[in-house]
């Protein structure tokens, strides 16, 4: 089927019966037993095809996003067994990259991230010929701005909705009874956050780190724990702030792992929120991190303003000052457990996953994937447990000294 011609509005109305049109005859096999195995692109004179390799067919939704143009495909459960970078590092044509992985419970995502404005100009399914697999086609051409940003507009109507806005904010007064952790491992599906040069992915490390560190503070028998994630699945940064205060958190740990370009640098450090960063890096790692719902293919123009209320309210003061004794607390426990830090490992930056108002909140990077030495350190429990054990003692000391300062 052939949209060069189609007025915007009815390529978009097309696109999406086309996509539903094509669906049926290939939705037989469970969309658990259904695997992406391969992705190849070519670059033809007036448009870019890709060509997905999948063991059978599936449902798929298609949507547009501006600002940074993408191209996003919903598929139901759909597994992935693809290299990291399976179009290479430059990409292809008008395709600049892609992602894949987890997007939520029963949605698998592949994000495109394109090199302009692009239309679809044709999507199909080739069925398996002598037991090869079914191969999913797209043909992507150049368009205008306009047209592109009308059609995504379009699109969007048959896409999922962004994730809930969080709750009200939560009452100050906590029930009576041990206080509650919220453990937030950073990224996560669709989102692999930063990599090491062996390959290593931030999403991984994290939740194995989170896990590590919920069922220490768990066995310590002191403390509620609850966890952002306990999968390999994409949550939205405000998700992660809403969820800490629908538990009514006491703490918020969020754990990630970092990757520069200076393979020498490594050691942990710990952040918290400030509006002005304390140096350059630390406001640029804000920004990357900051990005990780664009990453996943959520339209932040969606969102309605209420969401503000994760913005820093600057009457929090006493929420800052508890974040930044955890921080110092942290700091110390990292010397006695002879973790190794950067200098100065405690700083501020803008990370929108701390701006709960009313939760302590603290970013801690366990290391740079980008160092060999941490990236290796950090695969395994044993590399990892010094850090578990000092954020573990640190919390300890947190809510001790907090008991016994004057009210």
């Amino acid at each position: 089927m052939e949209f060069a011609r189609a007025s915007v509005c009815a390529f978009a109305r097309a696109a999406l019966a086309l996509a539903a049109a094509l669906a049926g005859p290939f939705s037989g096999a469970g969309a658990d037993e259904i695997e992406a195995t391969a992705l190849r692109a070519a670059e033809h004179p007036d448009y870019t095809r890709l060509v997905l390799e999948m063991s059978g067919g599936a449902e798929f939704a298609m949507f547009g996003l501006t600002g940074p143009d993408r191209l996003v495909i919903d598929f139901p459960d759909l597994g992935f067994r693809l290299p990291r970078r399976p179009l290479g590092g430059e990409g292809v044509g008008i395709v600049g990259g892609v992602r894949f992985g987890r997007f939520r419970p029963g949605t698998s995502r592949m994000v495109l991230d394109l090199n302009g404005p692009a239309r679809v100009e044709r999507a199909f399914f080739i069925p398996p010929d002598d037991g090869g697999a079914t191969r999913f086609v797209l043909d992507l051409a150049e368009t205008t701005p306009g047209d592109f940003a009308a059609w995504a507009n379009e699109s969007q109507r048959g896409a999922e909705p962004p994730p809930p806005a969080p709750p009200p904010p939560a009452p100050t007064a906590r029930p009576d009874g041990p206080p509650t952790v919220v453990v937030d491992p950073g990224h996560g599906g669709i989102d692999p956050g930063a990599s090491g040069r062996g390959g290593t992915l931030e999403k991984d490390i994290a939740l194995a780190a989170g896990r590590d560190l919920a069922r220490r503070l768990t066995d310590a028998g002191r403390y509620r724990v609850a966890m952002t994630r306990d999968a390999d699945v994409f949550v939205a940064l405000r998700q992660r702030v809403a969820i800490a205060r629908e538990a009514g958190a006491d703490l918020f740990l969020s754990i990630h792992a970092d990757s520069i370009e200076d393979s020498r640098v490594r050691g942990s450090h710990i952040y918290t929120l400030s509006q002005r960063a304390s140096d350059a890096e630390a406001e640029a790692l804000a920004a990357k991190e900051n990005k990780s719902d664009i990453v996943a293919g959520l339209d932040m123009a969606s969102y309605s303003p209420d969401v503000n209320l994760i913005l820093l309210d600057l009457s929090q003061r006493e929420t800052n000052n508890r974040s930044a004794d955890l921080a110092n607390a942290m700091v110390d426990a990292f010397a006695r457990h002879g973790v190794r830090s950067v200098r100065r490992p405690h700083r501020q930056a803008g990370f929108a996953v701390l701006k709960a108002p009313d939760v302590p909140s603290v970013l801690i990077e366990l290391g740079f994937l980008s160092n060999p030495a941490d990236e290796n350190a950090l695969q395994t429990a044993r590399g990892r447990d010094p850090i578990i054990a000092a954020i573990v003692e640190a919390v300890g000391r947190y809510f001790a000294d907090l008991r016994t300062a004057p009210d």
